[in-house]
């Protein structure tokens, strides 16, 4: 027994256990999110969404590129933007669709903030609190917000802003634990994780650095959070959500499966999709055979042909 399999709640939704898959950009495959899924992620991320994007788009067309299917469920849709009435009119249009709807705090894209949103909203945390506070009144499922420890690392401000969003009406708060600044380089501060935790009364959802099951389940322990959220690692062990140890063939196993899932789900086909989830997925399988030759293959018959190739 672990702390792993606990289950949880944010507002009044159930999560099975402790671990979540993180919203990636470009990532947003059905099949992946199944996958992840079935191989022990509690609660699924979608890739954030540009209010400005979803604004211009009718709710059928947003059903259509979300693409979300009942067993990816519980799911949170994370949105991005600062504009108060497109936030709240963007997730009022999807609210139907998912369980849980996430507030983007922690991009570090130029694009986003160069207009003011994701991580730059870390340096005016009265206007982000002032977005939650409106739009968990404008839902009526739980409002969540993911973001990073502060803009710099002059400027910490997470504990305190951790605890001004729970008196704003978010249910739950996601925590990267670098600074905008610091992007990816160097590494978490799990004990400002900790001080979140100590210091505010929802759940603490603690992201960065996740590489192994046993890891995950060590800072869950240490930190005192209450889940964990994997990102980049999953992308190519979407099996990291459970402790089983991987060979060769259980990989081989989860590429072909995950295959099996995307000819299924999937409502377009990309080859170079697929090609780009196995070609990571792989990253484990230990051969001498040349992996890339992978992404050179013109169709899915050759592709599976190739992998079960491998030695």
């Amino acid at each position: 027994y672990s702390k792993m399999d606990d289950k949880f709640k944010i507002g009044d939704v159930e999560i099975p256990n402790r671990w979540s898959l993180a919203p990636m950009a470009g990532l947003n495959c059905t099949s992946f999110m199944i996958l992840s899924k079935e191989n022990g992620a509690g609660l699924i991320f979608t890739q954030m969404y540009d209010v400005n994007l979803i604004t211009k788009k009718t709710k059928e067309e947003v059903r259509k590129f979300l693409n979300i299917d009942k067993i990816e469920r519980p799911i949170v849709i994370q949105l991005i933007g600062r504009d108060i009435k497109k936030i709240n009119q963007s997730a009022r249009l999807v609210e139907e669709m998912c369980d849980i709807i996430n507030i983007n705090a922690g991009c570090i894209e130029k694009k986003y903030l160069d207009r003011g949103c994701g991580a730059a909203l870390l340096k005016e945390p009265d206007k982000l609190c002032k977005i939650i506070r409106s739009l968990s009144d404008a839902v009526k499922i739980p409002v969540t917000v993911k973001i990073r420890i502060g803009w710099d690392s002059q400027n910490i401000n997470a504990v305190k802003l951790c605890q001004d969003l729970e008196k704003s009406g978010a249910k739950s708060i996601i925590v990267h634990g670098r600074t905008a600044m610091q992007k990816y380089a160097g590494k978490a501060n799990w004990e400002i994780m900790k001080q979140i935790k100590e210091k505010t009364s929802i759940p603490i959802i603690a992201n960065g650095d996740i590489k192994s099951y046993e890891w995950g389940m060590r800072k869950l322990v240490e930190s005192g959070c209450d889940g964990i959220m994997v990102g980049r690692e999953s992308k190519y062990k979407p099996w990291i959500f459970h402790q089983e140890v991987m060979d060769n063939e259980k990989i081989r196993k989860q590429i072909f499966h995950f295959i099996d899932l995307y000819e299924k789900y999937e409502n377009r086909f990309s080859l170079d999709e697929i090609k780009d989830h196995c070609f990571r997925m792989s990253r484990d399988f230990k051969t001498d055979m040349d992996k890339r030759k992978l992404k050179s293959l013109p169709n899915l018959k050759e592709i599976k042909k190739y992998i079960m190739s491998w030695k």
